[in-house]
């Protein structure tokens, strides 16, 4: 019996040995190596909470970039209109989150050795609309990072440590990953996370090959229709004049103020498609009231190192059209669907905030300019529902 026993221990500590090797060397997350020239992580892009956490520290950025899916897959930091001055850069977004993770995720870098000089903050109208009663919450990311949400220092994050190394090395999981990162090895229209933590949707590139953009998007605005129908039309808590969320970007901006951090505040480049969700779902007026308070709010805070863009608005990039359904051909230049830019726009955003003289594209918004601002774009929006009345309806055919 004992040596029974002893065979099936061996046996068992032999095949995890194996496991956690196969998985190191393949490292499906990107967690444990360095990319190596055309290495893909299929598997990072969906992990994205589970690494960069980690990965973040091991880049020690320069800039740091920060917000929801729509700025991981529409910055990156490979891209040619960062300045020099600006690398390392590390795109720190995470998909699905709001401004309270990348609040926590921020003073987890500052608690690193060397903040960053820069960083890029996308702000998503979505994220401020709150219920009257919204509670105080934080999320399960916190016991990755350096410091507690109170500023102290972590003691137990050695035992998420611990658990996420079983996670990504010792699994069932993480060994099935390993084999079909190896298996997809050379295929290009997969998912992705670079080394940067920027997600090149390159399995979207299939999609829209395989099934049209017009799939893409109306799958997007139905999503959308019903998320707004459904988000309380309110952006403060009862009784007061903020949110958890404004509360948020102040944090962000006393804190990046204490450590001599430029931030670059940027109001996304929503479609019109989802432009025009925003009216028919009636959160116009409450569109413009968040931007009237974050303008006001930033010039409080912005000690001469924070400025507020707007991309948001019906300019020559959001106007561009969907293709009919069962057009296969016709690539949407800028867009995936309404609410995600490409890289492409990202490249015209990321241009604008480095100093290129386009100036019929993003503003910065002050509280002199901010009225007028939004007069010009209720004015545009006008304009757009004169010359896309029929693709307004097919919208407007969507509410419930």
């Amino acid at each position: 019996m004992a040596t029974y026993l002893r065979t099936w221990f061996f046996t068992l500590l032999i095949l995890l040995t194996a496991a956690v090797a196969l998985n190191y060397w393949v490292d499906p997350y990107g967690l444990y190596r360095p990319y190596r020239e055309g290495d893909w992580k299929p598997y990072g892009a969906a992990q994205g909470e589970l690494i960069k956490p980690y990965l973040v520290l091991k880049h020690s950025p320069r800039t740091l970039i920060l917000g929801n899916s729509r700025a991981e897959v529409g910055f990156d930091p490979e891209d040619t209109a960062w300045p020099e001055s600006a690398q390392p850069i590390y795109n720190l977004a995470l998909p699905g989150t709001g401004i309270r993770v990348a609040r926590r995720l921020f003073e987890h870098v500052l608690a690193a050795a060397h903040p960053p000089q820069t960083i890029v903050l996308g702000v998503d109208f979505m994220d401020f609309l709150v219920s009257p009663d919204v509670s105080k919450w934080e999320p399960e990311i916190i016991h990755r990072l350096l410091i507690t949400p109170d500023g102290q220092i972590n003691n137990k994050r050695w035992l998420q440590m611990m658990l996420d190394g079983a996670t990504t090395l010792a699994s069932l999981n993480a060994m099935l990953h390993s084999i079909n990162t190896v298996r997809m090895h050379g295929k290009t229209e997969i998912a992705h996370l670079t080394a940067t933590g920027f997600n090149p949707m390159h399995d979207y590139s299939r999609i829209a090959r395989d099934e049209g953009y017009f799939n893409l998007f109306r799958q997007r605005d139905i999503e959308n229709m019903r998320v707004y129908q459904k988000r309380p039309k309110n952006l403060f808590s009862r009784g007061t004049h903020t949110s958890p969320a404004f509360d948020d970007v102040t944090a962000i901006l006393n804190a990046a103020h204490a450590h001599g951090i430029q931030v670059k505040v940027v109001i996304y480049p929503y479609h019109a498609h989802l432009l025009e969700i925003f009216r028919i779902t009636n959160c116009w007026d409450i569109f413009e009231d968040w931007k009237r308070e974050l303008t006001l709010q930033i010039a409080n805070h912005s000690h001469d190192q924070v400025t507020l863009w707007d991309f948001s608005g019906y300019h020559r990039y959001a106007r561009e059209i969907v293709p009919p359904v069962g057009d296969k051909q016709t690539v949407v230049p800028d867009y995936w669907e309404a609410g995600h830019f490409k890289k492409e726009l990202g490249h015209q955003i990321l241009s604008r905030l480095s100093g290129a003289d386009e100036a019929d594209f993003g503003v910065v918004l002050t509280p002199r300019n901010i009225d007028i601002h939004l007069l010009a774009i209720r004015q545009d929006s006008v304009k757009y529902k004169l010359e896309r009345s029929a693709e307004i309806s097919q919208l407007e055919e969507l509410i419930q």
